[in-house]
Formats: structure tokens, sequence, C-alpha cells
């Protein structure tokens, strides 16, 4: 990660000042990215129940799939930061390109898996109708991936320098796009068609390709000079998108085990019935709203950690982190309140007057969510301090182990005593939680992380195309290009 995206150096290191001076512009990135989901599914609510439980399952299976490319083609963020730093700026525009490269080539594969699409949906075993609307879903989602892997690529050449209100405001923007097309497209509104949940797909579609040609536009703006080689830089490289996808698979491998655990939970809970796959569907959503902005804090203490562990203060980062924690223990305690005492006010955008029964489950899920949300946000801050020191086989390892044995295999054995499974199922998600929480912290106060480095203790000289060499999976965690799809649990 390239220090560029420290703060000014007016901010005293380990202060509140410079640990928001970094965060604040990830957390709005974020939290637009969540606004955009939480929109989409109220939405989709107002058009149907079923609808609405179609598209998280859809939702997920199809991230799930981008997941471990998103992790590896968003890593050329620190080869752009690397070679900014270095002052090898002619080698920025090709790195972008073996990304892109990398990009076309995943989106030709998920696209791909539209073929395998009914067999998969008919496994799941939602029933007819829902199954229909998760294939109308995935398949526009599957086809469409390309803008959002190009557009991630594209957008390392802010993050990796430094450059975060870029991808803020394009975030921001694509965002406005997104709940614009979301409402003419689902409802069939200003002469555009009724489609549904076929409209909520081709929406974020949509709003992805134009982030892409937002970044474009805008890079275009920059390459006046050809400082950067983004066009003369398009040559395909073998060693270059080689080494890419040496440092960059581990990083996506941790998304995607941990999603994948996710996407298992809520294939289960759909067994369950309508009703409790449409409440999951929910609740996961609103509380999306809540999470999602919370990354965007892990973010910059992953920056900031790793920061100050690369010279040679530790205890500066102690410091940080234990204050992004206050603040994010402040937040969802804010939150978690409304959960338990308002829950029916901050339910009705999504009207469901008419349908008692979902609505009394996902008040009572969202007890459970005010439960566990402390720990939640312990979980996304330690993770985030140990990763940017550069611990992140632990982080890996210990999520999705604790994902098999305390979340996925608890609400297998719940599913296979029908609804009155459901709320154990989600006794096992609450669990789940508590354990990934106390466990990044166990895994902080060891200290272990202290001794760690993803780049040698005194950098070496670069020379022609070399890159400071780190090893496989050992890289700290990448400022957000567009902001992926929200991880269904918040975790």
């Amino acid at each position: 990660m390239s220090t560029d995206v420290s703060p000014a150096p007016t901010h005293r290191p380990g202060s509140l000042g410079e640990l928001l001076a970094v965060a604040v512009p990830l957390v709005i990135s974020y939290g637009s990215s969540a606004l955009m989901y939480v929109v989409d599914r109220i939405f989709l609510s107002w058009d149907s129940v079923e609808s609405l439980a179609a598209s998280l399952p859809a939702g997920v299976v199809h991230y799930n799939l981008c997941a471990l490319a998103i992790g590896t083609v968003s890593y050329a963020n620190a080869f752009v930061g690397q070679y900014e730093g270095a002052e090898q700026h002619q080698r920025v525009g090709p790195v972008l390109w073996q990304a892109i490269y990398l990009a076309l080539g995943a989106s030709a594969l998920i696209g791909l898996s539209v073929l395998a699409a009914p067999a998969m949906f008919t496994w799941f075993d939602h029933g007819e109708t829902i199954r229909d609307l998760e294939l109308r879903y995935y398949r526009i989602m599957a086809l469409g991936t390309a803008p959002w892997l190009i557009s991630t690529a594209l957008s390392c050449f802010y993050s990796g320098r430094g450059k975060t209100t870029v991808i803020m405001v394009i975030n921001l923007l694509a965002t406005a796009l997104n709940v614009t097309l979301d409402y003419l497209l689902i409802f069939g509104k200003a002469g555009f068609p009724d489609l549904g949940i076929e409209g909520a797909a081709l929406a974020t579609v949509i709003s992805f390709a134009a982030s892409a040609v937002m970044f474009i536009v805008v890079m275009a703006a920059t390459e006046r000079h050809g400082h950067y080689h983004l066009w003369t830089g398009r040559r395909f490289d073998r060693e270059l998108i080689g080494r890419l996808l040496w440092f960059g698979l581990p990083s996506g491998l941790h998304q995607f085990l941990e999603i994948a655990c996710f996407t298992v939970f809520i294939q289960l809970v759909g067994r369950l019935g309508t009703a409790q796959l449409s409440a999951t569907s929910l609740v996961f959503n609103l509380n999306s709203l809540v999470f999602i902005p919370m990354l965007g804090l892990g973010t910059a203490v992953t920056v900031l950690v790793g920061h100050r562990v690369g010279e040679g203060q530790p205890q500066t980062a102690i410091r940080t982190t234990w204050l992004a924690a206050a603040l994010a223990s402040a937040y969802v305690a804010a939150f978690g309140a409304l959960y338990l005492f308002a829950p029916y006010a901050i339910l009705k955008p999504y009207g469901l007057a008419e349908q008692d029964g979902v609505r009394e489950l996902v008040v009572f899920l969202l007890k459970l969510v005010a439960v566990y949300s402390f720990f939640d946000a312990l979980s996304v801050v330690f993770s985030s301090a140990i990763r940017g020191a550069g611990d992140t086989l632990f982080a890996m390892l210990f999520s999705f182990s604790m994902g098999i044995l305390v979340l996925v295999i608890p609400t297998f054995v719940a599913s296979r005593f029908g609804e009155a499974g459901f709320n154990y199922a989600w006794y096992a998600v609450t669990a789940y939680v508590f354990v990934l929480g106390a466990g990044f912290i166990a895994r902080f106060q060891q200290g272990k992380w202290m001794t760690m480095r993803v780049i040698e203790h005194t950098l070496p000289e670069l020379e022609g195309d070399d890159l400071v060499s780190h090893e496989p999976g050992e890289a700290t965690a990448a400022p957000p290009g567009p902001v992926p799809a929200p991880s269904p649990g918040g975790n």
C-alpha cells in the first residue's frame, strides 16, 4: 500500500485527527455502496416479497464467484503505489492493463456460469417461483460482470496513489444513477418497461458501466502528457500479469472463503421457507447500511497500522487501533439502540404492513443483530489491524475455520428441523460473530503482528521493472475501488 494515503503531517501520529483524515473518504465510499444495495432491496420489497427473497441468494452466489477476481484485480493498487513511490510512473499504465486483462478473463468465466445456473438454483430448493426469479436476476448479473471488474481495475490508478476522493465522487455519482434506474426499471416509470427483479439487476450493471466510463474520462484528462503510459502500456505482459496473480490471489482467497460460508448459510435458510428467507435478506440488507461503512474505518486502520509498523512504531499503531475500536463501538451502539427500541420505524420504507409474518421475524432478528453488532465492530477493527501488519494467513484461516465450525455446520443441523430450526440458525450467526470478535482481539493482544512486515526492513533500490518483493498473501488491504457488494452477513 502506498503511503500516499497517509494524512497530512499536521495530524499527530496516532491521533483521532489522523484516523479521521484517512477514514472519512473511505467511509463515504463504502457507505454509498451500502445505500445503493439498501435502496435496491427496498424497491424490490415494494415489487413483491418473492423478488426480495430471490435477490439475496442470487446476488450472493454472483458475488461469491466474483470475490476471488475482485481481490486479485484490486491488488494492482499495491503495484501502482510502489511504482509511484519509486517514480517509475511509466510502469503504472502497464500494470493497470494487466489488471484489466484479468478482469476480462474472469468476467468471461463468470459469464459461462449461467450454463450451470438452472441446476444450481434447482439444488437450492427455494421453490419454483423463487427459483425463476433467482435465475432471471443471476443471468443479468453474471453476464454483466465485466463493468464491475473493469471499474475495480481502473480505480487502482487512484487508490494506489492515495487519490481516494476521486473514487468517492465516482461512487456517489454511480449510486445516484443506480437508485434512479432502479425506480425506473423495477416499476416501469417514465416510459421504461416494468422489469421487476430484472430491472434491479440491469440498474446495477449499468451503474458499474457508468462508473468505468467516468474513470476512463478522468484518467484521459490526467494522461494528456502520457506521464503514466495509460495508453501506450496496453501490451500484454506475461511476467507482470504473473506477478499480479502471484500476489493478488491470496488477497482474493480470504474474501472468497468468508463469503462462501455465508452463501451456504443463506441457501440453507432459504430451505426453511419464503418468509424466513425474506426476513434474512431484509435484515442483512438493512444492516449493511450500518456495517459496510465500518469497512471504510477498517481499511483506514489497515493503512495506518501498516504505515506505523513500517516505521517501527507499533505502539502508535496500538493507539490508533483502540481509537478506531472506540469509534466503531459508539457507532454500532447508536444503531443497536434503534434496532431494539424502534424496529418498526426503520422497517416502514420496506412496506411490510401487510406481511406481518415477515415483519415479526425481522423484528426478532434485529434484536440478535443489536446484540452481536458490538463484536462485529471489534472483528472489523482488530482483523484490519493485524492484516495491516501482515498477519493475513491467520485472518484467513481463523475466519474460514470458524465459519465452518460455528456457522455452517450448526445451520445445516438446524435446517433439518424445518421452520423450527430458523431461530437456531440465527443463533449460529450470532455465535460466529462473537467468536470472530473475541478471536481477533486475542490475536491483536498477543502482539505477534508487531514483529511482522509486508516489506523489507530496508527497501532496496528499484531497478528497471523490479518491484519490492513480498510473500504471497502478506499484503495490506487495499482501499476500495468501486466498493464491492456488501458481504451478506456483514462479515
